[in-house]
């Protein structure tokens, strides 16, 4: 496996010419070497008479020879001028293109962006940046959740650097790739590659390296779903399910559907749904949903309370008493829903980071 650094420089956009550089510096330096050899074998001149008659022989500036050459002298010479002049010619352009090509920049911000995944921890991976991944990243950015995408498409991995998005470039399917997007410190990933031999391949390798990771896979095939489970994916979105369900509830319920549409997905309505956690530490274990008084002091709704290992309890009775790890689904706008989290002492979307 390849090292965290190797990795970003592989991935990088100025590589593949810094490549090239250091290979022009390293020829040109064997070829130092071996003119300075050459003339001491041949000549059997001084090392430093050697070496300076190699430079200026590459360099092509015309002075006098240090000595008379003898005749495979000068065909060494010969060999040796043609031989420095490509290389030259060719580690020059090398540089030229570094920096005339503005990869210098990309390699620089391939280096920032570096960092930054390097310091993140209990963010979101998003494997494939399709129409399903694109979907999952404006909603984890409505919600204010770090995330990092995979995506192997070089002109969408430019385009979404130039978004400001945190971007590994690469094959999800390898193992330095979901190592470089920090899948030993993520908290859960996506996988929405169109491919879903490839979502099965990556499930199964993350749920490797990090057990647990949570881990939601997207199938086109129903035949799919259980491979996705086996492989170490706690929930599979079925395209072709979810599909079905929403053309039929758009008929059967076009108002709820609406409704809960407006909610999820419009950035300018007011109500949103949002988990809040009660942690070990929060003040409201031990209490009541009555006694908590969360409609009067913040005016968000509680919808539901889930509780670990039961279902979800939708419109908790008031009486009901908190627990640590309890998970309350509420509904208010962004004001509320910040107050309430406040007042529990849990951050907004803490479910994603924190579970």
């Amino acid at each position: 496996m390849n090292t965290y650094n190797e990795t970003l420089y592989k991935w990088s956009p100025g590589w593949a010419t810094l490549r090239r550089l250091w290979m022009s510096i390293a020829v040109f330096v064997f070829i130092l070497l071996g003119g300075t050899i050459g003339f001491i074998l041949i000549e059997r001149w001084s090392p430093i008479e050697s070496f300076y008659m190699t430079i200026i022989t590459i360099s092509t500036v015309g002075f006098q020879e240090v000595r008379p050459l003898s005749q495979s002298g000068r065909i060494f010479t010969a060999f040796l001028i043609l031989i420095g002049i490509g290389t030259v010619g060719y580690g020059l352009g090398n540089l030229a293109a570094f920096f005339i090509e503005g990869e210098l920049k990309e390699l620089f911000r391939a280096r920032k962006m570096e960092k930054i995944i390097e310091k993140l921890k209990d963010h979101i991976i998003i494997c494939g940046y399709g129409e399903e991944g694109r979907h999952a990243g404006e909603e984890l950015r409505r919600s204010r959740v770090p995330f990092v995408v995979v995506e192997k498409n070089p002109e969408l991995v430019e385009k979404l650097q130039e978004e400001g998005l945190l971007v590994v470039h690469g094959d999800a399917t390898e193992d330095q790739i979901l190592m470089k997007a920090g899948v030993l410190r993520a908290r859960g990933l996506i996988a929405a590659i169109p491919e879903d031999a490839e979502n099965v391949f990556v499930t199964l390798t993350a749920h490797v390296f990090n057990p647990d990771l949570t881990i939601v896979a997207r199938a086109a095939s129903e035949s799919t779903v259980d491979k996705l489970f086996r492989a170490g994916a706690k929930k599979v979105i079925s395209a072709s399910e979810i599909g079905g369900r929403r053309m039929a509830s758009v008929l059967l319920r076009p108002n709820v559907v609406n409704f809960l549409d407006i909610i999820m997905h419009d950035e300018e309505f007011a109500l949103r749904l949002e988990e809040v956690d009660i942690h070990r530490n929060s003040p409201f274990v031990g209490k009541s949903i009555r006694d908590l008084h969360i409609r009067e002091l913040t005016g968000a709704m509680v919808i539901a309370l889930h509780r670990e290992g039961q279902p979800i309890q939708v419109n908790p009775p008031a009486e009901s008493i908190l627990q640590a790890n309890d998970v309350l689904i509420v509904m208010g706008n962004d004001e509320q829903v910040e107050k309430l989290c406040e007042l529990a002492k849990s951050p907004v979307g803490a479910s994603l980071r924190e579970k």
